[in-house]
């Protein structure tokens, strides 16, 4: 009986310790990152570059965003470039939306971090993507909220001028009304059985009646997009684009998608690509007047996601006078 419990004794205190030993741990990190900080702040750069690489990022009582930014201050108070770089290369890479505070990097600092963060964000944006379809096409249910994140990174100020991406917004889009559709399909309750028997035709015209969902209340229905495969894409019978009064002498770019209905009436638009606020009022408004013959799948028509690019030049047109800033003649 005796080894038993010495042997327990043992095992209670071996437990003991290891809950001490890493509450002395997660202290003693923290006391690490206020001591990097205090060595920084006066100019201490290789001793508190020292102390940084000490602290595992895995621990759980620092913050691992933070650690990395004061390396990365570090490493360029010390003129290391290369290394800074990919210590922001890193950091972006964990954080996609992280930025710098003002208050704690200078101007310099900032305009390294954000040379990179433009070159990293790419192929963040791409690999968040293929993910965020993956998940599509497993059906996972977190597959609506990736393609949101998708196009989070994407309306980034650092992604904006970025002409290689600016169609795939309108592709995430789509995909993101999909997903989001099908988990609304995949909540729907089931429908009540049917009665055994209808006594009469009174009683059968009644039951028609109250199986009649109201306008407005159903779920959206799945619906199919462009590039779909075995899908006729709708024809448009009216869609005016309305002229637009734009001030500054440049070329709009935007996209409108409208989700239109079996019968080719428009549900809704959304600017999906945004031009100008006022305009885009005016492109919105006009949309839902729109109308279409429906898309067909397998000769049946379908709900469709249709989306449109809409380019406005509101540039004067070149001429012996205006030989800059000009739109060229129509071909």
């Amino acid at each position: 009986m005796s080894v038993i419990r010495t042997g327990a004794s043992i095992a209670l205190a071996s437990a003991m310790c290891l809950v001490f030993c890493a509450a002395v741990r997660a202290d003693g990190d923290q006391d690490l990152v206020a001591r990097a900080k205090d060595l920084y702040r006066t100019a201490a750069y290789d001793e508190a570059l020292g102390v940084l690489n000490s602290i595992p990022l895995t621990s759980a009582s620092v913050n691992p965003v933070e650690v990395s930014e004061y390396r990365v201050f570090c490493l360029l108070a010390l003129d290391r470039t290369e290394e800074a770089q990919s210590a922001i290369a890193a950091l972006v890479t964990a954080n996609p939306l992280y930025q710098l505070s003002e208050a704690e990097a200078s101007p310099r600092v900032r305009a390294i971090f954000t040379e990179v963060r433009r070159s990293v964000l790419p192929s963040v944006v791409q690999h968040a993507y293929a993910n965020a379809k993956s998940a599509y096409e497993k059906k996972d249910p977190h597959a609506t909220a990736a393609f949101e994140g998708v196009l989070k990174l994407l309306q980034d100020p650092d992604m904006a001028g970025n002409q290689e991406f600016a169609d795939l917004a309108v592709v995430v889009g789509a995909f993101r009304d999909l997903s989001a559709a099908r988990d609304a399909a995949s909540t729907r309750p089931e429908p009540a059985p049917p009665a055994a028997k209808v006594a009469n035709r009174a009683d059968e015209n009644t039951a028609r009646d109250e199986s009649i969902t109201p306008a407005g209340s159903a779920a959206p229905s799945p619906v199919d997009s462009d590039g779909q495969p075995h899908v006729i894409p709708p024809v448009a019978i009216s869609q005016t684009i309305p002229a637009a009064v734009l001030s500054g002498k440049r070329v709009w770019s935007g996209v409108v998608e409208v989700r239109i209905g079996d019968t080719g009436q428009v549900l809704s638009a959304r600017m999906a690509t945004p031009i100008n606020a006022a305009y885009d009022k005016e492109l919105l408004q006009a949309a839902s007047s729109w109308r279409y013959r429906p898309a067909l799948k397998d000769g049946v028509p379908v709900p469709y996601v249709k989306t449109i690019n809409i380019q406005v030049d509101t540039r004067p047109e070149c001429s012996p006078v205006i030989a800059t800033q000009c739109r060229p003649p129509a071909k």
